[in-house]
C-alpha cells in the first residue's frame, strides 16, 4: 500500500517548478571617508597606534563624557575581553588623551 501513496507524491513533486536560476553579480559600495580628525593633544599618537584599527576618529569624538576611571575600565575591557592588541605601556597615554579630549570638547582645559 505504501507504493500507492508514493506514486501520487512523486507525481506532485514532478509537477513542481524547479528552483529559479540564481545569478550573481559583482557589486561594490563606496564607504564614506571619516572626515573627523582627532584633536592634537598629548597622547594622540598612542591613540592612533592602538585604537584606530577598530575605532574611527568620529566614533571616538562622539563618546559620552565619563570619568578617568571609566576610561581605564573601557581600555582594560578592550584588552581583556576583545583581545585588542593595545600596548600596555600606552594605556596611561590613551586614557590621558581620552580624558583631555573630553575636556577640550567641553572647553575645560584646566585638567592636564
Amino acid at each position: 500500500m505504501k507504493p500507492l501513496i508514493a506514486l501520487p507524491l512523486l507525481a506532485l513533486l514532478a509537477a513542481c517548478d524547479s528552483a529559479p536560476p540564481v545569478t550573481f553579480q559583482d557589486a561594490s559600495i563606496t564607504l564614506p571617508d571619516d572626515p573627523g580628525e582627532l584633536p592634537d593633544l598629548a597622547g594622540r599618537d598612542a591613540v592612533i597606534a592602538n585604537c584606530t584599527a577598530c575605532h574611527s576618529p568620529s566614533t571616538m569624538l562622539q563618546q559620552p563624557r565619563v570619568p578617568r576611571e571609566k576610561w581605564e575600565s573601557i581600555v582594560g575591557k578592550m584588552q581583556s575581553l576583545y583581545k585588542a592588541p593595545v600596548d600596555a605601556a600606552a594605556v596611561p597615554q590613551i586614557v590621558d588623551y581620552l580624558v583631555a579630549m573630553q575636556d577640550d570638547a567641553a572647553g575645560d582645559v584646566s585638567t592636564p
